[in-house]
């Protein structure tokens, strides 16, 4: 064998062995970029969090509003009462207000789960910006109940849940009415988390700021969960749909537990 095919074979075998070597590598690569990503979003809800509280400090421990403007006010309007905006004086940085792993194709793959917002896609796309402009990859949460912890109504699929939210709230009869929560209030801060993994944007028609807090998280790193700023400033990583743990009291309510502050 002459000199010139041995050195092709060696060749050859140099680019067998880094194929193999890239693909033992390349997932490993790629796990250590998303875990990167991740301790970078949990972060951000850190900052969040600490956020909020200086916010509370400042307004005698009232939780900060998802927005302070009426709804159907004018768009430039909500967006300037919108939490992004009233958040940026103890944040003084919008980019925390990026999610490193954000993905408008998970964020509507959560969101159309049965267990979130439904399966309509046109609706989904309702509530998204119609040029994938958000004010925020972060949700706030928003006064509200769901369901109640009555044996009829209460289970495992339609837990109650009073979430920890300032600011204007739909009253379902063509109403609303604001409601200022204060910190006092909530059973117990640690537990409740109130920013987390979502969105906040103008919905596709112009007529309104979206933000939206809970099981949109549920793919936004490593395709199992998101991170969440919790009320007493730390911030906690949630596996799966975070509307689905749940914690039954001494009375046999079950509730949400990260999204219930009154039990």
């Amino acid at each position: 064998m002459n000199r010139r095919a041995f050195t092709l074979i060696e060749l050859l075998v140099v680019i067998a062995i880094i194929a193999i070597l890239a693909a033992i590598l390349f997932p490993v690569f790629a796990s250590a970029k998303e875990a990167a990503k991740q301790t970078a979003g949990l972060s951000n809800t850190k900052q969040l969090a600490v956020s909020q509280i200086l916010y509370s400090n400042d307004a005698d421990d009232t939780v900060i509003p998802a927005n302070t403007e009426h709804p159907g006010d004018p768009i430039d309007e909500l967006v300037a009462g919108s939490w992004t905006t009233t958040i940026q004086p103890y944040l003084k940085s919008t980019q925390i207000l990026n999610s490193p792993g954000f993905s408008e194709a998970n964020l509507k793959k959560a969101m159309l789960q049965d267990d979130c917002d439904g399966t309509d896609v046109d609706y989904v796309n309702s509530l998204l910006p119609s040029d994938g402009k958000y004010l925020s990859h972060y949700g706030i949460a928003k006064a509200a109940q769901y369901w109640s912890c009555n044996p009829e109504e209460n289970s495992e699929t339609q837990p109650y849940a009073k979430y920890p939210g300032s600011g204007w709230r739909d009253m379902y009869d063509g109403t609303y009415s604001y409601e200022n929560l204060n910190l006092g209030s909530v059973v117990e801060t640690s537990r409740t988390a109130n920013i987390g993994d979502a969105y906040t944007a103008i919905n596709r028609d112009r007529t309104d700021v979206v933000t939206k807090f809970g099981c949109e998280s549920r793919f936004r790193y490593r395709n199992d969960g998101g991170s969440f700023s919790f009320l007493d400033g730390h911030s906690k990583y949630l596996k799966g749909n975070p509307e689905r743990i749940h914690t039954t009291d001494a009375s046999g309510c079950i509730f949400e537990t990260y999204f219930t502050y009154d039990r």
